[in-house]
């Protein structure tokens, strides 16, 4: 199985990307191999609502997300790792979600199954300076939109408030501990027990963690 992992925040090695590193770490690449995507290192832009993609079944905007595409097609598992700003996801996020318009249009207007008669499960991890009770509320539920596009299903996130300076994650390092076995379940556990008991994977389920 293949497991693509999407890194959202603008800093590199930053406080996401370090969990989304440990989330990985506890991967065992027997089961699944894994592929860590740098939003900011890819020349994209977001849907310009053109239309083209209602008749075409793909996105005809010519940028770096062409392959990206194949891969969203080929992923058995989807992660999302994005820092919160101004309670959503980053621009990065925001983009890389609109450009799903095109994999909506292929299964709402087009009819078209998954090329690869594929049901990707999504997992979120989240990141956010404050502490407000519905910080991830809207980044939760727009992946949620995203993964129906491709006939996907969200599992559930990990979500920390109160990280905020470059590192700080460092001093909780149960958090990463907790990234990295939830890793290591994903990998481990059957896919019908995952799908059955997302549970097991010790995930945040709840629409409003």
């Amino acid at each position: 199985m293949y497991l693509l992992a999407i890194h959202g925040s603008p800093r590199k090695n930053g406080n996401t990307e370090i969990l989304l590193d440990y989330f990985l770490k506890g991967i065992n690449q027997e089961f699944i191999s894994f592929e860590k995507i740098r939003l900011s290192e890819l020349k994209y832009q977001p849907c310009i609502e053109c239309g083209e993609c209602e008749t075409k079944g793909e996105c005809v905007l010519e940028d770096d997300f062409k392959e990206l595409y194949y891969k969203i097609f080929k992923a058995d598992f989807i992660v999302v790792a994005t820092p919160i700003f101004f309670y959503s996801h980053t621009s990065y996020v925001h983009a890389f979600f609109e450009r799903f318009q095109a994999l909506w249009a292929r299964k709402y207007i087009l009819k078209l199954p998954h090329p690869f008669n594929k049901k990707p499960k999504g997992i979120l991890l989240g990141l956010g300076g404050t502490k407000g009770k519905k910080l991830f509320e809207c980044v939760i539920r727009s992946f949620k939109y995203v993964l129906d596009a491709v006939y996907g299903i969200y599992l559930g996130g990990l979500f920390f408030r109160g990280i905020d300076k470059r590192g700080e994650i460092l001093n909780y390092p149960e958090y990463l501990e907790l990234a990295r076995d939830v890793g290591f379940k994903l990998s481990t556990l059957p896919e019908k027990e995952i799908l059955e008991s997302p549970e097991k994977l010790n995930l945040n389920t709840n629409s409003t963690p």
